[in-house]
């Protein structure tokens, strides 16, 4: 329940449109009402972006699940999809970014 409601947080913070925070890209996709897509991005060699992670989330009323993970900026690139071999993984990587994606909203939006 706890990441229904940080998500819906950071739905209203972050876009479809990467925004340069600091460290990097941050960018929340929208694709309905029970799929979203979590993405850091930093500056790829050709000018380029690369996805560090990207995460599909499926929304339930009582659950956010990771359903698919894609990292390029890894060695080798990693693309998984919700498996039971690999769950633990892709959920707790939707835990480091949605904590990622907080802090870096908390920081851009006290008041001095």
């Amino acid at each position: 329940m706890k990441r229904i409601h940080d998500l819906q947080e950071l739905v209203s913070y972050f876009s479809e449109d990467k925004k340069f925070i600091h460290d990097g890209y941050y960018r929340i996709r929208v694709f309905d009402k029970e799929t979203i897509e979590l993405a850091f991005l930093v500056a790829g060699p050709c000018g380029d972006s690369l996805v560090h992670p990207q995460i599909t989330v499926s929304l339930t009323e009582s659950s956010a699940i990771a359903i698919k993970m894609i990292d390029m900026y890894a060695t080798p690139p990693l693309f998984l999809d919700r498996e039971e071999s690999n769950k633990q993984k892709i959920d707790q990587e939707l835990d480091k970014l949605i904590e990622k994606f907080l802090n870096i909203k908390n920081k851009n939006t006290k008041i001095f």
